[in-house]
Order: structure tokens, then C-alpha cells, then sequence
């Protein structure tokens, strides 16, 4: 995939899958953002979102998250949940997404967070788009 170079060279071991679409921001041929959306147990998902460390802050990510909020319209993914760091929540509320607990979330996802927190000391919370 043309994404898997981008996520080593930010220092992700994620890795994309075939069922995987991805909203890809470029800047002179190169992958600057990448946003990964799948469906996983027949719930849609913003899986990841990504944007080249030195050029987080320059809007890049706004623009790939619009275009993945035209998308979701279209095609009517409601709900969409994602599991994203503490601080980023007013971000993906740009685009409709709300902070629900822990116990709102498909029983999957719940099992997923847990094993985010358990090696991460980074903050994870829900959220939902209706």
C-alpha cells in the first residue's frame, strides 16, 4: 500500500489492508495526512488519522477530515465511532463527532481501548458521530 512507507516514516506500525480506504493529503507528489477508515464488525470506523510530525498545525488534517465528513454524508456511516487521544476531541468534533463513556461503545471497541490504555500512557476516549 502507498500508505505503509508514510506510517514508518511517522513512526506507526500500523499497516494497510485491503478493505482499508484511506482520504491521503499530498504536497508535491509526497504524502503529507493520511486518514484510515474501515468497518469492523459491520461498525464504521475513523481508524486512524496521521499527518507528517512537521507539519501538524497548518490545517492539513481540517481538510482531509471535511473530506471524510463528505463521505460519511454521502454514504450515510452513521453511526461512526473513533478512539482518539484525550486532547483531540474538539478536532474530530469539528466534523460532528461526541465524547460518549466507555459503556456507549460497541463491546469490540471496548476490549480495544482497554489494551490501548494497557500500553500506552497516552489518554484514549471515545467518540461517536450520529
Amino acid at each position: 500500500s502507498i500508505v505503509d512507507p508514510f506510517y514508518e516514516q511517522e513512526g506507526k506500525n500500523h499497516r494497510a489492508r485491503n478493505s482499508d480506504l484511506f482520504f491521503v493529503a499530498f504536497v508535491e507528489n509526497t504524502i503529507v495526512g493520511v486518514c484510515r477508515f474501515c468497518i469492523e464488525e459491520n461498525t464504521p470506523l475513523l481508524r486512524s488519522m496521521i499527518i507528517q510530525a512537521s507539519l501538524r498545525s497548518q490545517k492539513i488534517g481540517t481538510k482531509i477530515l471535511k473530506s471524510f465528513e463528505k463521505y460519511l454524508n454521502k454514504n450515510n456511516f452513521r453511526p461512526t465511532y473513533c478512539i482518539p487521544y484525550g486532547h483531540l476531541g474538539k478536532f474530530y468534533g469539528l466534523i460532528g463527532f461526541k465524547v460518549i463513556s466507555d459503556e456507549e461503545a460497541p463491546a469490540f471497541l471496548q476490549e480495544r481501548i482497554q489494551t490501548y490504555r494497557k500500553n500506552s500512557s497516552d489518554a484514549f476516549m471515545f467518540m461517536r458521530r450520529d
